[in-house]
């Protein structure tokens, strides 16, 4: 009996080496970033960066720039209610939520002080939860007509659940949110943003950000295939998530993701038909094509690696693309506990097609073969940096806007 009890140990001992080699150790060292040190921003020489602290422009998750005016829209929220309600992280608890949900656009080029310069969109015949006219943003798009002023609005939001019968608010807990992608449109200068329509969907199930592909469709990741639960800790170890697609007609799942990759994240269309999809747990960001077949289906081209976990990508008028990363994502985890006094670490990269300048660029210009120049423009220890989910780089400027979905503030930097 002795002899078995020592041969189980010895078994088990082994399974938790190798476990700890294939899974433990890299969701500690690579994804967590426990023990990885991190450059303060009085590193960067080039680089001047400012605080913006204004009344609203905090838990600003995601950014778009209208490159022809440099105004800068933003999706922002409360950053303490983010403790309660953000499904992406498992914050479930509904009652909690964000009210004061809103879209900002910030005049960046202007003249006068900041305050001057910022608008607030009013969300216009948008019934919003139980008829308050709120929302709860996660990410978001915006497409620009070519011709005209016309802007056209994707964004994620996270809904409570609710009984559709009697119009009490479930325990998301159990259900999850019960998520949308809704549809505005506004022009630029405008103060309202007029509701077109929501896309409700089961496989609109558990969405991160939204990229438009033509005038009518999109596409958008969801991270997990599951809302709530264990399934969810499963997926972060075993891989899960996947890529939806709609149009005015249908949604489809276009790419369902397996062992292979984990939590995409913040994924980017590019003008040349490109979509770019981060994973939010080791740094891959896998190039994807969309293809003829029906209903629309991926087909992956490429694979880039960065060091860093990542959240949102964005492209600049000279076609290179930025990301937000973690170098330290169990200290980012922490500040939802504690959002208005948390320090959190940022790192943003720049990834430049050999070759190809202009997002404008033919596509004959760049091959996939091509390749890939990665740099690091800017790290820091949380003293400047609101741990950032997206980074904007306006190339007219030289500026590179930050902002993070707990901060409280955002930041703008200087390239000099």
């Amino acid at each position: 009996m002795v002899n078995l009890v020592s041969k189980l140990a010895i078994v088990a001992v082994v399974l938790l080496a190798i476990l700890y080699q294939l899974i433990f150790k890299t969701v500690l060292f690579d994804t967590l970033g426990v023990g990885r040190s991190v450059l303060s921003i009085r590193h960067f020489d080039n680089v001047r960066c400012e605080k913006i602290i204004e009344p609203g422009l905090e838990a600003c998750e995601d950014m778009w720039l209208h490159q022809p005016t440099g105004n800068l829209y933003l999706a922002c929220s409360n950053s303490q209610s983010t403790t309660q309600w953000l499904p992406a992280i498992g914050k479930l608890n509904a009652s909690g939520r964000s009210l004061v949900d809103r879209m900002a656009v910030l005049d960046t080029r202007g003249p006068g002080p900041l305050s001057s310069r910022l608008k607030w969109l009013k969300a216009d015949q948008f019934s919003g939860t139980n008829g308050d006219g709120t929302f709860n943003v996660q990410g978001f798009d915006i497409r620009a007509h070519r011709h005209s002023d016309v802007l056209r609005i994707l964004l994620v939001n996270n809904r409570p659940p609710i009984d559709p019968n009697t119009g009490v608010v479930l325990d998301a807990s159990k259900v999850g949110a019960n998520s949308t992608i809704e549809q505005f449109q506004t022009t630029v200068g405008s103060e309202i943003m007029h509701h077109v329509r929501t896309y409700s969907n089961e496989v609109i199930a558990t969405p991160n950000r939204v990229q438009w592909v033509t005038d009518h469709s999109f596409v958008f990741t969801n991270s997990y295939n599951v809302k709530t639960g264990s399934g969810r800790i499963l997926e972060v170890l075993f891989g899960g998530g996947n890529i939806g697609y709609c149009d005015r007609n249908r949604c489809n799942i276009a790419m369902a993701f397996g062992r292979d990759f984990r939590l995409p994240n913040g994924l980017l269309h590019t003008p040349d038909g490109l979509i770019y999809v981060p994973s939010n747990f080791n740094g891959e960001i896998r190039v994807f094509k969309l293809s003829d077949h029906q209903p629309p289906r991926l087909d992956k081209v490429d694979s880039i690696k960065l060091p860093l976990p990542i959240d949102n990508l964005s492209i600049d008028a000279n076609g290179d693309i930025f990301a937000a990363t973690f170098p330290r994502l169990f200290s980012f985890l922490e500040g939802f506990k504690d959002p208005l006094n948390s320090r959190l670490a940022s790192t943003i990269y720049k990834i430049s097609r050999k070759g190809k300048r202009g997002v404008r660029a033919r596509r004959s210009d760049w091959s996939i073969a091509d390749g890939y120049n990665i740099t690091k423009v800017l790290e820091d220890d949380g003293t400047l940096l609101p741990g950032s989910t997206t980074a904007i780089h306006d190339v007219e400027t030289g500026r590179i806007f930050l902002s993070g979905v707990v901060s409280p503030y955002i930041t703008i930097c200087e390239m000099r």
